[in-house]
């Protein structure tokens, strides 16, 4: 009777491992052979890809988002423009996080800002349908998202954060020569022009813009920084930033924190609003 029971179990946990490798199997499948959709009910940001043209030293963006928000963080106003921006006046880099949550949870982002006065925020953000009320980096991850490169005024994606979301927000003003902004904000628009013919997965752990960041300053590489926390956790980039010596001139992260902060309480409708946000 013993020998038939010890039979019994390991026969069960033959089939236990079996099922869990196929399971795993099957899965690996599925995931590997998805494709990204470009046609779908998205969410009203999300509906219209930008256009992007290039003619020397001339950037030409149809279609950029200037959206406005009501109270609730809805869109009250779904304005697109068309700016012309000039490669040679980009004269600095900054990097924002806005924290919606502790223990890290924040979005990142990049803005470009030219001495004409002219800012461009660069965001790469997951794809949100319709039935999708919010984000989860964990599915972020499992190519749960299609991706979306969010090319659009300070007003738009600084104020709904700031000033309607209230979320604290920073804007990191980052170290390197005009020429390494140039082709950080280049490698942005690339990736965006090419999701108008080429849909693709957004990544929590190697496509936002700390990756982007890291990777275009030669100071990102894929499988030690995917076991990096902070790379999930995007509330502490300024920490990744630091380390790298992107932000600061030497002085202690809590004192560049500090002077990172900017004004929420401006609204995104104020003349000038990019300069008195960080005032």
């Amino acid at each position: 009777m013993r020998n038939d029971t010890m039979t019994t179990w390991k026969r069960i946990r033959k089939i236990a491992v079996w099922g869990v490798f196929l399971s795993i199997l099957c899965y690996a499948l599925w995931f590997t052979t998805r494709v990204a959709q470009q046609d779908d009910n998205w969410k009203t940001g999300y509906q219209r890809l930008p256009e992007i043209h290039l003619s020397g030293d001339t950037l030409i963006i149809e279609g950029m988002r200037d959206f406005r928000y009501d109270e609730n963080g809805n869109v009250a106003v779904a304005r697109y423009i068309d700016r012309h921006y000039v490669l040679s006046q980009l004269q600095r880099v900054w990097f924002g996080l806005s924290h919606f949550g502790d223990y890290g949870l924040a979005h990142a982002f990049a803005s470009f800002e030219f001495s004409d006065g002219q800012f461009l925020a660069v965001s790469i953000e997951a794809r949100l349908r319709e039935d999708q009320n919010e984000y989860s980096p964990l599915a972020g991850a499992l190519r749960e998202y299609t991706k979306f490169v969010v090319l659009a005024s300070e007003e738009d994606v600084i104020g709904l954060r700031s000033f309607v979301r209230q979320e604290p927000l920073y804007l990191y003003s980052l170290n390197g020569s005009a020429l390494q902004g140039q082709a950080l904000l280049l490698n942005f628009l690339r990736r965006a022009d090419n999701l108008r013919h080429t849909p693709d997965f957004y990544n929590t752990l190697t496509d936002n813009c700390l990756t982007g960041l890291l990777a275009e300053s030669g100071r990102y590489n894929d499988l030690h920084h995917s076991l990096d926390y902070r790379i999930l956790l995007p509330g502490y980039a300024d920490e990744v930033l630091f380390e790298h010596q992107l932000i600061g001139q030497g002085e202690p992260l809590e004192e560049i924190r500090a002077g990172a902060r900017i004004n929420t309480s401006v609204s995104p409708d104020t003349h000038n609003y990019s300069i008195l946000i960080r005032q």
